[in-house]
């Protein structure tokens, strides 16, 4: 799978994005993802993410986070 469009911006206590998954066979899936918004170490780290399909299908949580400091954002399998 390949995740493609991910682009989390933090607005208040929530990082938001929207996402698509891609299978091999070439059948995408467009997602939505919200995660808490923390201050940590002089930036902002996104967790306890919950992501659902657009369509609303299907959800789920994701252990994925991602890190904001400085204009640099990382992310953490």
């Amino acid at each position: 799978m390949i995740i493609g469009e991910y682009f989390p911006v933090i607005s208040g206590d929530k990082c938001k994005t929207d996402f698509t998954a891609t299978l091999a066979d070439g059948k995408v899936y467009y997602n939505t993802v919200e995660f808490d918004a923390v201050p940590a170490q002089g930036g902002t780290l996104c967790t306890n993410g919950r992501w659902r399909a657009r369509d609303g299908s299907s959800s789920g949580t994701t252990p994925y986070r991602v890190f904001f400091k400085d204009g640099v954002v990382r992310g953490s399998p």
